[in-house]
């Protein structure tokens, strides 16, 4: 069988998604199947994809536009024999959802990654779900969802499956920095009390909510900061004025650090002291699971997305937009500190042999 591995993924450093696909491609490899993968734009870790003996295709990102995705996506699809397409983030779906009947004898599964938006109700979401749902089983349409809510609201759709995400201990980099080299690295003070927000989408990251919080935690302990990682090592000023407008802080001030990306992240949650998930959605996040597997203790808004995590022995729940519980939650964490936890049982649980295994198995079936 010949697989199609387009993702619409391009940030610098690969993560654990890029881990997660490499890993699964080996074994396919290894079970006489063919992948090819393909992605708009070339990154660093393009290299780590055709150094494992895979083809990886650069469709560029004008070939997203949905005019001219289909005739993209077809030419994939002869030169290299296409039986099945395994999409993620969107990439071609237009073209798929739009040119099915063209495209009949291959097999499509959507790999959704996400939870529901922020801007709507939830009902909203769940119509659009339930419509979505009866148009891809009409069209032989396949989805696999991260996140369990998801999974249900797919309510017409008879092939479909519920499959959290694995952790890969595998990334692009040499070998991983230890937790003194990471925090000088990051210019990170030993006094310093850091608390990590991943913060790319920063309405729905909660960015707010943990600056908030942390300032609260300022007042009784100065040596407190806030590490943001995602809006770049200087916030532009959408950035800016998102911060300004949401909490009255002053972007600029000393205790708010602004870090580049890293593809060395298992050192970076080692190097910290608290990571914080103050999401206001959530499907499965890649950042809680790595962060766990290093003994870091965590602050979670309790969303649905995210109380997988409530067996792990360092979690903190507060409820979702209470800057004030955040805060508490916070000083709980750094007074517990890093130690010892029953991380491997949760890095058992999720770990990426069992995802690929879940992954092939859908394969099998379709």
């Amino acid at each position: 069988m010949n697989i199609l591995m387009a993702a619409d993924f391009c940030p610098p450093t690969s993560g654990n998604f890029i881990a997660s696909l490499i890993t699964l491609a080996r074994k396919l490899r290894s079970d006489g199947q063919t992948v090819i993968f393909a992605f708009p734009e070339k990154q660093r870790w393009i290299d780590w994809i055709t150094g494992e003996g895979f083809e990886a295709v650069i469709v560029g990102k004008d070939a997203m536009a949905p005019d001219v995705q289909f005739p993209v996506l077809s030419s994939l699809l002869k030169q290299y024999k296409i039986d099945l397409i395994h999409t993620h983030f969107g990439m071609f779906h237009h073209a798929i959802l739009h040119n099915r009947s063209a495209i009949k004898d291959v097999k499509i599964l959507i790999h959704d990654h996400m939870d529901f938006g922020i801007r709507y109700n939830l009902i909203a979401y769940y119509c659009k779900s339930f419509f979505l749902s009866a148009k891809y089983a009409a069209k032989n349409i396949n989805v696999i969802s991260v996140m369990q809510r998801k999974h249900r609201s797919y309510l017409f759709l008879r092939k479909k499956w519920y499959i959290p995400n694995g952790i890969s201990f595998e990334r692009y980099i040499d070998h991983s920095m230890t937790r003194e080299a990471c925090r000088s690295y990051l210019g990170f003070r030993s006094t310093d009390k850091v608390c990590l927000l991943l913060g790319w989408d920063m309405k729905r990251k909660g960015l707010d909510i943990a600056l908030k919080a942390v300032q609260r935690c300022r007042e009784s302990d100065p040596c407190v900061c806030l590490a943001v990682l995602g809006i770049g090592t200087g916030p532009d000023d959408s950035a800016k004025e998102f911060i300004r407008n949401e909490t009255g802080i002053d972007p600029a001030e000393p205790w708010i650090k602004y870090l580049d990306s890293c593809e060395d992240m298992f050192a970076v949650h080692r190097a910290i002291d608290v990571y914080i998930s103050a999401s206001r959605k959530e499907a499965f996040s890649y950042g809680l699971l790595e962060t766990i597997s290093q003994d870091t203790p965590i602050v979670v808004s309790n969303i649905p997305g995210t109380r997988w995590t409530d067996v792990y022995t360092s979690s903190f729940f507060y409820s979702t937009e209470d800057a004030a519980g955040c805060a508490n939650a916070i000083g709980r964490a750094l007074e517990l500190g890093r130690r010892q936890t029953n991380s491997s049982e949760i890095v058992k649980a999720y770990n990426i042999d069992g995802w690929c295994r879940q992954i092939m198995d859908v394969y099998q079936k379709l």
